[in-house]
């Protein structure tokens, strides 16, 4: 993964490192549908704050999953970008919270949650 921070805006790059692996959408509800999934989320705290939700660079579509009965938003199979415009408070420090999953169609990996990536501010 990549964070960017860059004037007003806060990018991560999620890549899953195996082939046919994707990530869940950040429209995943928490705790995911039937409890299955990990959201694909981007935040800030500290020295930024976000001014509007996160939008991704990649559409959505929906995973169906009939041996589980359930359908999940996810993005297709690769990298996909998660921006976040953000603005600058008082602070000289920041960081950024992550949390992703990463599944193919027959296995999901152990997902992140609440990854706290450090950040100094110019």
């Amino acid at each position: 993964m990549t964070v960017v921070v860059s004037g007003s805006t806060v990018s991560a790059t999620y890549r899953p490192l195996r082939p046919g692996f994707h990530l869940y959408s950040i429209n995943l509800p928490v705790g995911g549908v039937d409890g299955l999934g990990t959201p694909t989320r981007l935040g800030v705290r500290g020295g930024l704050r976000a001014t509007r939700p996160p939008t991704s660079d990649m559409p959505g579509q929906l995973l169906k999953l009939p041996r589980l009965g359930v359908i999940l938003p996810v993005y297709p199979d690769g990298p996909v970008t998660i921006t976040l415009p953000v603005t600058h408070t008082e602070s000289s420090s920041a960081q950024v919270v992550v949390s992703y999953g990463a599944c193919s169609t027959s296995t999901c990996l152990v997902p992140v949650t609440d990854l706290v990536i450090p950040i100094q501010l110019d």
